[in-house]
């Protein structure tokens, strides 16, 4: 029989609680922030989390300070009064510890975004998930992906999906990508990538129609005064006649068209002296308003979406720079010339010259109906002033019916699995909030002759239990209620100038505990220097 291992508790007890381990587990605490503090300037707070703070190594190390000061002051029992302050010191560190602790483990850390009257109650935290909608069955299924700072392996399945891989931060590297669904050989679901330069500027522009595509790459782009505008290659042809009312009727699925001069259809106008044409389909008769709206109006006069027949003006782009592309074709209106002037372009041939301000452009690529695809590849992030600048992608890598798929943050991916459709993103996890919160009005202070930020505040309604109240939230004025504090965090801007902001959400219930602590770290310290200094007295 093997000999049991005697354990010398005492020795345990002393070497814990002595100075020795208390240097060396201190000076790991030291080293581990310097290295988090580091990776969080550089690379970003979520990495150094994941790398650092919230790993288990660190999650050991405080343990280890934690049991040293406990093994401290069992190694200095009974009491003796003129330790009365050390014990207190640490009664208050163990306090913090605990409190630290319960926090961790219980507490919520989040943000909230707000956009302009607009109420809303989800808080975004900060673990990863992958969430499965099943739009027919009205059901959710959410699993938690691994808190990991680099590429992970997974092997998970879920009703004929298996998740494969997880990448936290990744990039985006360019490639063409077979589609998920298939189409008819006339859908216009074709992309193109074009050069385009002019005395100031150049530029790689990809258009696309592929229904596919991420919401990164558009049928629409903006340089400076002119627009770029992707549509179906059949349209050139209509762009190419010159007809007198500018109309264009054209079929989004099949990306066909026709003028009303060619089908005899009048071009009326209301007493308004708005423009509008009658279009007879499939025995039915719609309007159309063109200068107004793609899309016709019933009987109703009730604006239909979902028509995939929709009217086109051309007059309301013959004042601004506008260049239309249809893949090997590029329109644009000419107003020495007073009409559209359809031109064709060569793949990778020479540019096509464009009557604004010396602008030429080349067609670099032409795909009939392969997606544009950014394939995710694991990166570490990268961090200024504040933003993380690459690597802000959240990736999945899974295995359909022997096909590989990605969704990402930025593109959920749609799929028709055993004739049920399937909604895979990733996202965060969410809490939902017993109440509500919108924002009436976002003011920002700016540094005098600058347009940086010097301070920025947020004026809140807030409704809970049937009652609304007016709440102001800046710097070292949060908003406490029900347990949950928000602060005045960040804020954003978009196209339209207005602006949203974002508080940081936390609930911390071992706050007091963390408080008293701190007390008494600051009353120990006084009682144990008062006793010392007492000692000292007596003795001279």
């Amino acid at each position: 029989m093997k000999k049991l291992v005697n354990i010398d508790w005492n020795k345990v007890e002393r070497t814990i609680g002595g100075l020795k381990f208390a240097v060396i587990i201190i000076l790991c605490f030291t080293v581990a922030m310097i290295i988090g503090t580091f990776l969080e300037s550089y690379y970003g707070t979520d990495f150094a989390n994941r790398t650092v703070y919230k790993t288990f190594i660190f999650m050991l190390i405080q343990f280890g300070m934690l049991m040293s000061i406990i093994f401290a002051a069992f190694l200095r029992l009974p009491p003796k009064k003129r330790l009365y302050g050390f014990y207190t010191i640490h009664a208050g560190l163990i306090i913090i510890g605990v409190g630290s602790m319960i926090t961790y483990i219980a507490g919520v850390d989040g943000v909230i975004s707000l956009a302009p009257n607009e109420p809303n109650r989800q808080v975004i935290l900060s673990k990863d998930v992958l969430k499965f909608t099943y739009p027919e069955e009205g059901k959710q299924v959410t699993t938690e992906l691994p808190y990991s700072a680099f590429s992970k392996e997974i092997n998970q399945e879920y009703e004929g999906i298996n998740v494969v891989e997880y990448i936290p931060f990744a990039e985006g590297k360019f490639v063409w990508a077979e589609p998920i669904n298939s189409y008819p050989e006339y859908a216009p679901i074709h992309s193109s990538k074009y050069f385009f330069k002019n005395p100031f500027a150049s530029e790689e522009i990809l258009l696309t129609l592929h229904p596919e595509s991420s919401s990164e790459f558009l049928s629409s782009q903006t340089m400076g005064p002119l627009t770029f505008n992707y549509m179906p290659k059949n349209l050139a042809e209509c762009f190419a006649l010159n007809n007198p009312s500018g109309i264009i009727i054209w079929n989004s699925e099949r990306g066909d068209c026709f003028t009303p001069e060619e089908r005899n259809l009048p071009v009326k106008s209301t007493t308004a002296n708005n423009r509008f044409v009658v279009v007879p389909v499939n025995g039915k008769l719609i309007t159309f308003f063109p200068d107004f709206s793609p899309f016709p109006v019933d009987t109703q006069f009730q604006v239909d979406q979902k028509s995939t027949i929709r009217s086109f003006s051309k007059k309301l782009f013959e004042e601004k720079p506008a260049l239309f592309l249809f893949g090997d074709r590029l329109s644009y209106y000419s107003k020495d010339s007073k009409k559209w002037i359809v031109e064709n372009i060569e793949l990778k041939g020479k540019p096509v010259s464009l009557p604004w301000m010396g602008a030429e452009i080349n067609l670099l690529d032409h795909q009939e109906r392969f997606v544009p695809f950014k394939l995710p590849v694991a990166v570490v992030p990268i961090q200024k002033n504040g933003v993380v600048i690459k690597g802000d992608i959240r990736a999945v890598r899974m295995n359909i019916l022997g096909r590989e798929y990605w969704a990402t943050n930025y593109s959920p991916l749609s799929l028709i699995i055993g004739g049920q459709k399937v909604i895979i993103e990733v996202t965060k996890e969410s809490l939902t909030l017993p109440f509500e919160l919108a924002l009436t009005q976002f003011k920002m202070d700016k540094d005098p002759g600058t347009n940086n930020p010097a301070s920025y505040e947020s004026f809140l309604k807030l409704f809970s239990d049937g009652k609304m109240t007016n709440h102001h939230v800046f710097m070292n004025n949060p908003l406490k209620h029900q347990g949950f504090t928000f602060y005045q965090a960040s804020y954003s801007q978009d196209s339209g100038g207005n602006y949203s902001s974002t508080l940081a959400v936390n609930v911390d219930q071992g706050r007091f505990l963390k408080y008293l602590g701190s007390l008494m770290l600051v009353l120990g310290g006084i009682w144990h220097y008062n006793l010392n200094k007492r000692k000292k007295g007596a003795q001279a």
